[in-house]
């Protein structure tokens, strides 16, 4: 009799278990930030007519450029690829290239959430990129998501990691 109650904790707390924790923190997006070149500190506004990613047609890329001066931008990768080339169209008529190579490991968290994949190992790709190396500062080489800060379908910067910064 005085074993009911520890086998009662054991059933309730092995239940729990069976679930699967579904909380993803995969993406095929990256997170870059613009910074001044003197402070690498302080934000700076890039005006950007347009970005231009390989493995989609211009008119989809037209979709990505801001209307506004930008401090930081989301951008997906190409998924059926290894690299991705960004070209990145300024309103003064300059343009820079911006080129990664990452790869994808798939995941199973839980036979009822099923597969994800997982990028990772991004590097950026000299001299295919015509950004110079003092430029860009790398932060984090997976491309994540803070599934806390993430809301629905709407893409809050401050919930993906910072991969990149570039200095303007």
């Amino acid at each position: 009799m005085k074993y009911v109650g520890i086998i009662v904790i054991c059933v309730v707390l092995g239940s729990c278990l069976n679930d699967g924790n579904c909380i993803i923190t995969a993406t095929n997006t990256m997170h870059i930030q613009f910074k001044t070149h003197r402070d690498h500190k302080t934000d700076t506004t890039i005006d950007i007519k347009a970005i231009y990613i390989s493995g989609t047609a211009p008119d989809s890329a037209s979709g990505l450029a801001p209307t506004t001066a930008l401090k930081e931008i989301l951008l997906p990768i190409d998924i059926h690829r290894d690299t991705t080339t960004f070209i990145f169209q300024y309103s003064d008529g300059t343009s820079n290239t911006l080129q990664v190579n990452y790869s994808g490991q798939t995941k199973i968290i839980a036979k009822d959430c099923g597969a994800f994949t997982y990028y990772q190992n991004l590097r950026v790709l000299y001299p295919t990129t015509d950004f110079k190396e003092s430029q860009i500062k790398e932060f984090s080489t997976s491309l994540l998501v803070d599934p806390t800060l993430y809301a629905g379908t709407k893409k809050n910067p401050s919930a993906y990691a910072v991969n990149y910064q570039i200095f303007f």
